[in-house]
């Protein structure tokens, strides 16, 4: 498979969104041979809590996913038509939602996201990844294959190999092969900005500066921007998961502006008790235009572009751009929403 994937923060180092030139699917060794525990889960949606014995005599499909990862999303028309073409043959899928940020232990959030993508099948929340080292788990996403005996038949990281799985999920259900319809993801344009993280456990300024989490309040000054950087300016402040815009210098809105090589892209933000959460949206020193503007962006009567964070989850600024290099800057108005994440779309 050629695609992309998150690294788990809390394994290895703090490179998020690799970008992959080779396959990366099959059977490991160092992964679970036959289908582990699933106690230790915090609760279960769709589904009341499943065990191995439930299971015995399905073919499986185990997915890691996170409701904040670009990728994950990106998977799920596959996974839905996988659900409804084999569940009554057989096929069992269970997600796994183990969190990336704090606000992913919250169920109702999760609960949220399982309607708003339409996951019918049974998910389990890892808000303590016991299920994530259980499986030996690295990335998001992740599928794990179990025939109808237990055993690991297949294992694929990242978005794509849709063909293959859906090969193999055939192959273990004893169904004939046939010429398979499931699309490939969209290859990886060189260039392409990676994941930006906002918090100080793996954010950097605009000059590559990693940022101090102490809480404090820093004063960015407007000056050199960056390509495919997070550039701040005005008052901030940096909490290790997240920044937040601050009002302690009433003079100047918060900004955050980013160059970035892509055809689309995306923003996680948590909106604040007590604030609006409007935020402004400007693409290139203009309104986001109607033809590319995200499921998110909004526009007042005057013609502004903007987004409206009423809760903690991923918002769709802009999409189906030409790739190249875009300019899109963020305005804070108030106290405004926190800040974690910036991912990018290929096409």
């Amino acid at each position: 498979m050629t695609g992309m994937f998150r690294k788990s923060r809390m394994w290895g180092t703090v490179v998020s969104l690799l970008i992959l030139a080779f396959t990366v699917s099959g059977v490991s060794a160092v992964q679970a041979e036959s289908i582990p525990s699933l106690k230790g889960g915090a609760a279960w949606i769709n589904s009341p809590p499943l065990s191995r014995s439930d299971l015995r005599g399905k073919v499986v499909l185990v997915d890691f996913w996170e409701y904040t990862c670009v990728n994950c999303v990106r998977t799920f028309p596959f996974l839905r038509k996988m659900y409804r073409e084999y569940a009554s043959r057989g096929l069992v899928i269970l997600g796994i939602h183990t969190p990336e940020f704090t606000f992913g232990r919250i169920r109702s959030n999760v609960e949220s996201a399982v309607r708003k993508f339409g996951l019918s099948y049974p998910v389990v929340m890892d808000n303590r990844m016991v299920l994530w080292d259980r499986f030996h788990n690295h990335y998001w996403p992740a599928e794990y294959l179990y025939d109808r005996s237990g055993n690991l038949q297949y294992h694929s990281i990242g978005e794509g190999d849709y063909a293959g799985m859906e090969a193999q999920i055939r192959a273990a259900l004893g169904l004939s092969s046939q010429k398979n319809s499931a699309e490939e993801e969209a290859s990886v344009p060189e260039g392409m900005t990676p994941e930006l993280y906002a918090g100080a456990s793996r954010g950097e300024t605009g000059g590559g500066v990693p940022l101090n989490g102490s809480g404090n309040g820093i004063k960015f000054p407007r000056s050199v921007v960056h390509s495919d950087r997070l550039n701040f300016s005005g008052a901030w402040v940096i909490h290790e998961e997240y920044v937040r815009p601050s009002m302690a210098d009433p003079g100047s809105s918060p900004e955050i502006r980013l160059p970035y090589h892509a055809a689309g892209v995306h923003v996680v933000l948590r909106p604040r008790p007590g604030t609006s959460g409007k935020v402004l949206v400007f693409l290139d020193g203009h309104p986001v235009s109607r033809s590319v503007a995200g499921d998110d962006i909004r526009y007042d009567s005057a013609g502004n572009s903007y987004l409206q964070a009423g809760k903690a989850r991923m918002y769709n600024l802009t999409r189906g751009q030409a790739f190249g290099l875009h300019r899109l800057r963020l305005t804070f108005q108030g106290r405004g929403p926190s800040v974690y994440s910036f991912t990018f779309d290929p096409e």
